[in-house]
């Protein structure tokens, strides 16, 4: 009797992750079928942990664009700008590794990790000292860069950068806990799955990143859901970085010893930026600071021609 409970229990197990799979297979093709994403003008790095996506318009100075780092973010985030920006600069755009149409390794996603691409970047692909404008929490890993070796960069302009008091490499054991589940086979990706719908991100665009809910576009929107599901389903490892702190960094130095000119651009109605500025100016008095009036961390995307008005005084 037991052994025929035994097996009715194995049985149904087997069932369960099979039809989970299922789901999240479904996920996946659904989501690369009908892909917003795809761009015949798109480039590639064949960098050492794997092929980088990135965009190069225009003549002249150079300057390189990179997004927030969340599972849904890609070159999406400046789409109102490049064309623009482009008329008279260079403008390279870039998906980061686990981002977008980039290659997503099943590896662990490290501040360090990001801090090499844009290095490599720059020296490989831009061959040239170049301005960034950087969105986020990306902002980090551009102000470690920059630490590292000054002689890339030429100006800084940091867009609803994550404050230095927040920013640390603290990795506590229930966060190390929750990397091991959403990097599991079949239950992490459901995990993953799960927080990264589109209504989610629909959700995200109208509590954080917008300020008028009316300016969200549903392109927009599904770009996002998009490159949270672009490529394989190993999107997961990097969702289980970043909700690890794996990407964290302590910037309190970087902000004090950085010579070059940096900039911040803040939502005027983005949570704490009044706070997150003090914190910078206060570390690095020479940081000049511009706020981008009814917005909130996307200023790029919900009033780009404002977002650039503010660019056009500092690059």
């Amino acid at each position: 009797m037991k052994k025929n409970k035994f097996l009715y229990l194995s049985a149904l197990a087997g069932l369960t992750g099979a039809a989970i799979y299922g789901i999240n297979k479904t996920i996946n093709i659904v989501a690369n079928a009908k892909s917003t994403l795809a761009n015949p003008n798109g480039l590639k790095y064949e960098w050492r942990f794997g092929n980088i996506f990135y965009t190069k318009q225009g003549n002249g100075k150079p300057v390189l664009l990179i997004h927030d780092l969340t599972c849904g973010s890609c070159d999406t985030e400046w789409r109102y700008i490049v064309n623009q920006y482009s008329k008279t600069n260079t403008v390279y755009t870039i998906d980061l590794l686990g981002c977008g149409r980039s290659d997503k390794p099943s590896i662990t996603y490290t501040n360090y990790l990001y801090v090499q691409l844009i290095t490599d970047f720059i020296k490989n692909v831009i061959a040239h000292r170049t301005d960034v404008i950087v969105s986020g929490s990306s902002a980090s890993f551009v102000l470690m860069a920059c630490f590292n070796d000054s002689t890339l960069f030429n100006k800084l302009l940091l867009v609803n950068p994550i404050s230095p008091a927040h920013s640390n490499h603290i990795i506590t054991g229930n966060q190390k806990l929750l990397k091991m589940l959403i990097e599991l086979p079949i239950v992490g990706t459901l995990i993953y799955n799960i927080a990264n719908t589109k209504h989610n991100y629909f959700n995200l665009f109208k509590n954080n990143y917008y300020n008028n809910p009316y300016a969200i576009r549903s392109s927009i929107v599904r770009s996002y859901y998009d490159a949270a599901h672009y490529g394989s389903m190993s999107s997961k490892y990097l969702f289980a970085s970043i909700c690890s702190n794996y990407t964290g960094i302590n910037l309190s130095r970087a902000i004090k010893d950085i010579n070059n000119s940096i900039f911040i651009i803040g939502g005027e109605l983005e949570p704490a930026i009044k706070e997150t500025l003090a914190d910078y100016t206060e570390l690095n008095p020479s940081i000049e600071i511009s706020l981008c009036e009814g917005t909130k961390h996307l200023p790029q995307l919900e009033k780009p021609g404002e977002f650039m008005s503010l660019v056009k005084i500092y690059l």
